[in-house]
């Protein structure tokens, strides 16, 4: 390989195009990048995704007589890049399931629709280990706040994406913690200890580094002063990607940059020089996502380091040996033929997937039902059936699905922007509801059932479809059932176990505090 060729294999980069255009042909057949990662603007619908992906693969591969490594962020609940029906459940509604072969088959299902439209890489799992009720920008998007937990069904869901023949890529190492400031924005640090982040960060990726060698980690933009003392970002520090992920974990994958143009990269070095540095730390890939003229400086400066020996040969061929066994894994059109489509119009679906969804649904709800602790022998319990139920939503979805699953007709009110708590006292009042089922989606319906008196929250059965830490405790209301997605048939699967939330909610016990 020329140095030319060497070089454009170490960078992923983005684009702001629907087809591959003349402008993008021309970057590709100058550069040779060796990787792709599309973007929501890159997408219209699952027929042009795989359009797309198939001109990005003939042009890469009439350019370098290599594959691409074709990446999306398909982590699931709001980071869900591809047009999937239903939508998928964020990682925290699967980590509440406990279930690692749930997450395995999650991870497959995953895989298949990612390679049925040209995708071999996915940047997931998350395994950020974050407590659901902090403000962390991570969020929902982490399986949740026990370590081994996160371990467990963060291999799971990999191990399954790699069954079908998609490279799973972890994130953020060595982890962000449940920090409320986001890299994207501005420079963040982490103050925990090595001691600490052994006892709880590092754990999942300790798990993850024992899966095998056809496995991606992407590092982390922050400042760890615990473990360099230099206060370099992990993507920057050789102290990190090196001695940490690769000689203690004993990590034998790719390692790859999150993208040097977020702030947490760019206040530090500019792209071309934060390129450079993360190369010369122990990253084999790089990733730019914005600007051509941005990333041809970045090619042109890690050429230019390649020739002088400031960035030495002996580590871009070790770097390459990583890349080209990966491709070799997964070369995005070894597709089995046998494999019925998933495409389904403009989106992709399957039966078995559905099914998987469904049970993510399910397990997640039941999870959610466990009692914390016994009700009192004196509770004296009321049939079920004498309640008068009640439901409120502003998801039409929740409502319909809801009401669907009853078997008699129940009065229900669809919450509005304008809505305020006074609406649901005229409903409780005006329907002498015993138990109101509020689906509720986010801050503004949160404030409306937060508006209500003692008494009145005493009879709101709260689903929540949101972030957990609307409700953080549900002390003061009859029952918060904590489901951390706006799934479709949210309502179905509550009215499916109605008589059994009912009957655990009375008396003077709380499933959740």
């Amino acid at each position: 390989m020329s140095p030319e060729e060497k070089v454009g294999q170490l960078f992923i980069v983005g684009f702001p195009h629907k087809d591959v255009a003349p402008d993008l042909e021309s970057f590709i057949a100058k550069y040779k990048p060796g990787s792709f990662l599309l973007f929501k603007r890159n997408m219209i619908s699952a027929p042009q995704i795989r359009e797309l992906n198939l001109a990005l693969y003939k042009s890469s591969y009439k350019h370098s007589k290599l594959p691409p490594l074709i990446a999306i962020d398909q982590e699931g609940g709001s980071v869900s890049r591809l047009p999937i029906t239903p939508a998928p459940p964020n990682a925290l509604a699967l980590g509440q399931t406990q279930s690692p072969l749930l997450a395995e088959e999650m991870g497959y299902q995953t895989g298949l629709f990612l390679r049925e439209v040209g995708f071999n890489m996915n940047l997931a799992p998350v395994l950020d280990v974050v407590d659901p009720y902090s403000t962390s920008f991570i969020g929902v998007r982490s399986f949740g706040s026990d370590p081994e937990l996160v371990r467990d069904i963060g291999v799971a869901y990999s191990k399954g994406l790699l069954k079908a023949r998609v490279i799973p890529t972890a994130k953020h190492f060595p982890g962000t913690g449940s920090l409320n400031q986001d890299p994207h924005l501005t420079i963040v640090k982490n103050s925990a200890s090595l001691e600490e982040m052994k006892k709880r960060d590092l754990i999942p990726f300790t798990g993850y580094s024992k899966i095998g060698a056809n496995i991606a980690v992407m590092m982390s933009h922050l400042i760890y002063p615990g473990l360099d003392e230099d206060l370099e970002p992990a993507s920057f520090s050789t102290k990190i990607s090196k001695t940490l992920l690769r000689d203690e974990l004993k990590y034998q994958g790719l390692v790859m940059t999150d993208d040097l143009q977020m702030q947490g990269s760019k206040q530090v070095l500019r792209p071309e020089a934060a390129a450079l540095r993360a190369l010369q730390s122990g990253s084999d890939i790089v990733m730019l996502t914005w600007s051509f003229a941005d990333q041809g400086k970045a090619f042109d400066y890690v050429l230019a380091a390649l020739k002088s020996g400031e960035l030495p040969s002996a580590h871009v061929d070790e770097k390459l040996r990583r890349i080209l066994r990966v491709k070799a894994f997964a070369n995005v059109y070894r597709r089995d033929p046998k494999l019925p489509s998933m495409l389904s119009g403009n989106s992709l679906t399957s039966p078995q997937y559905a099914e998987v969804e469904d049970e993510v649904l399910s397990q997640n709800l039941k999870t959610s039902l466990i009692p914390r602790q016994l009700p009192s022998v004196r509770s004296a319990r009321k049939p079920a059936s004498v309640e008068t139920v009640c439901a409120a939503s502003p998801s039409q979805d929740f409502l319909l699905s809801f009401v669907g699953a009853e078997k008699k007709k129940i009065p229900v009110l669809k919450l509005e922007n304008s809505s305020q708590g006074k609406d649901l006292s005229a409903l409780l009042k005006k329907k002498q509801c015993t138990a109101l089922f509020v689906g509720v989606t986010g801050p503004r319906t949160a404030r409306q059932v937060r508006g209500l008196s003692p008494q009145e929250r005493q009879k709101l059965i709260v689903v929540n479809l949101g972030a957990p830490r609307l409700f953080p405790k549900s002390r003061g209301y009859r029952q918060v059932i904590q489901l951390y997605f706006n799934h479709k048939d949210a309502g179905r699967k509550i009215a499916q176990y109605r008589d059994e939330i009912l009957k655990s909610s009375q008396g003077s016990f709380a499933l959740k505090d």
